[in-house]
C-alpha cells in the first residue's frame, strides 16, 4: 500500500484523492470545502469539545485546510509518506495543522484518549483486508475522549447472493478494496467498543441511472459512533 501510494502522490496526488475534482487547485479546494461540510453534518450536538480531532487517511489535506477552523488542533495521517510531504508544504500556513506519516497496518501513534473527534473519508474502500480497517476502527476508539465521536466512510456491499459472489471473486488491491454490508460494518463497529449513533446507505452518485444488470457502481456506508462515557 506504501509503494502505490507513494507512487500515485508523485504522478498526481489531485486525482488519485478526488478523482472528480481534480481539474485544478481551485476545484480540488472547492471539493474539501464541500466534503468537510459533508463530514460535519450534524455534529455540533454530538461533540463534546472542539479541541482536536484526527483524519485516517488524509493525503495532502483537503479536509484539514477546511477544518481548521472548526478545532484547535488537526492532525492527519497518512500512509504515503508522500502524500504526507506535500501536505505540510501545501498547508504550512496552519500551525494547528500535522502530518503524521503511518505504517498502514492499523495502528495509530498517539496516546489514549486524546481526540474529541476522528474521521475518515474515502480511504477505507482502498484498504484491501477487511482486518486493516477494523484495527483502524479500534485505534480510533482507543483514541478517543469518553463521548468523542467517530466518523468514517466505508464502500458498501448491497444484500444479495449475486453481490455477495461477485464481491468474493474481484480482486482486492490498494486501489479497489474491500466491501461492507451495512449490517456487517454495524456490528463490526459495535464489537470494536463504540455505540452506534447512526449508520446509512449514501448513493455517491446521486441522479444518476443506475443499471438493471451488469455491474452497478458502489453505494457508500457512513456510520457514526461514539466512544462510551463508561465502560
Amino acid at each position: 500500500m506504501k509503494k502505490d501510494w507513494n507512487a500515485r502522490a508523485r504522478k498526481n496526488p489531485l486525482y488519485y484523492i478526488a478523482c472528480d475534482d481534480a481539474d485544478n487547485d481551485a476545484v480540488f479546494a472547492e471539493s474539501g470545502r464541500r466534503d468537510a461540510a459533508i463530514v460535519m453534518d450534524g455534529l455540533a450536538q454530538l461533540l463534546p469539545g472542539r479541541g482536536r480531532a484526527l483524519e485516517i487517511g488524509c493525503g495532502i489535506g483537503r479536509l484539514l485546510e477546511p477544518l481548521a477552523g472548526e478545532f484547535r488542533e488537526l492532525c492527519g495521517v497518512d500512509i504515503s509518506g508522500e502524500m504526507v510531504r506535500q501536505g505540510r508544504k501545501r498547508l504550512s500556513q496552519f500551525p494547528q495543522i500535522s502530518f503524521t506519516e503511518i505504517d498502514g497496518g492499523g495502528s495509530l501513534p498517539f496516546a489514549d484518549s486524546s481526540f474529541d473527534f476522528c474521521y475518515s473519508f474515502i480511504t477505507f474502500h482502498h484498504i484491501p483486508e477487511k482486518s486493516i480497517v477494523l484495527r483502524f476502527i479500534g485505534e480510533a476508539r482507543r483514541l478517543l475522549r469518553p463521548g468523542g465521536i467517530f466518523r468514517f466512510h466505508t464502500f458498501g456491499l448491497p444484500p444479495g447472493i449475486l453481490q455477495a459472489v461477485r464481491e468474493r471473486v474481484t480482486k482486492k488491491d490498494t486501489w479497489r478494496g474491500c466491501k461492507f454490508t451495512l449490517s456487517e460494518i454495524v456490528d463490526l463497529t459495535e464489537r470494536q467498543g463504540l455505540e452506534i449513533v447512526s449508520a446509512n446507505w449514501v448513493d455517491p452518485f446521486p441522479g444518476e441511472p443506475r443499471p438493471f444488470f451488469g455491474k452497478n457502481k458502489p453505494f457508500a456506508i457512513w456510520v457514526t459512533a461514539r466512544k462510551p462515557f463508561a465502560a
